[in-house]
């Protein structure tokens, strides 16, 4: 019987990084030819990337309700038929965002507690299987810095300070009870991060 996968979600406000370090662990985890795959949320699937296209659109307008409902609709499909799958398979999945970040998002962030209330209900069902949360962190000035130095952003990026803080705050609430959760100062210098990141996920991959 195969050992199933490990299941690694990164988590974190814009401009933490979570990207670019996906990139890195993923091409670490190639050098040492450990099967893997890389997805994200919203996407992952082609009906998941139709509903990105959708919510990361700078002119959408959409209530937190709605917004929520979308993307739990794209992790639905990219839960079932992509993670599971590939973690039945025996493959580590590394899934840039999760259902935490609907929460902070369209939930906490915005006091809506209909979002609220429908994490509180799906969370047991998305974070069985979760082997670790990486969560990456880092002050408001720095996350507004990197995101002004992007040329393309989408409607989150585009926010100001007061929403980044706001996010940052709710990440807190959020992860607070998560026992497997690994948070990461991303302030400090990429090859620290990158290092602490990899040394962690070497740990979870041993287990």
């Amino acid at each position: 019987m195969t050992k199933m996968g490990k299941f690694i979600v990164f988590e974190g406000n814009e401009g933490t990084g979570k990207s670019t370090h996906i990139k890195k662990l993923s091409a670490y985890l190639k050098t040492i030819n450990h099967d893997h795959i890389v997805t994200r949320e919203p996407g992952g699937t082609e009906f998941g990337e139709s509903i990105r296209s959708i919510l990361l659109n700078s002119k959408s307008t959409l209530d937190p309700t709605s917004e929520a409902l979308l993307f739990y609709a794209s992790r639905i499909m990219n839960y079932k038929s992509v993670i599971l799958s590939a973690m039945e398979a025996g493959k580590t999945v590394i899934c840039d965002r999760f259902h935490y970040s609907t929460l902070v998002y369209q939930g906490l962030s915005q006091n809506c507690k209909e979002v609220c209330s429908l994490h509180n209900i799906l969370d047991k069902i998305f974070s069985e299987n979760i082997s670790i949360v990486v969560y990456l962190d880092a002050s408001v000035d720095t996350c507004f810095s990197r995101i002004n130095k992007r040329q393309k952003s989408d409607k989150f990026e585009l926010q100001g300070k007061d929403f980044l803080e706001n996010i940052k705050k709710s990440y807190e609430v959020a992860l607070k009870d998560i026992d497997r959760k690994f948070v990461v100062d991303t302030d400090q210098e990429l090859e620290v991060v990158t290092r602490m990141i990899r040394e962690k996920i070497e740990l979870i991959l041993d287990e």
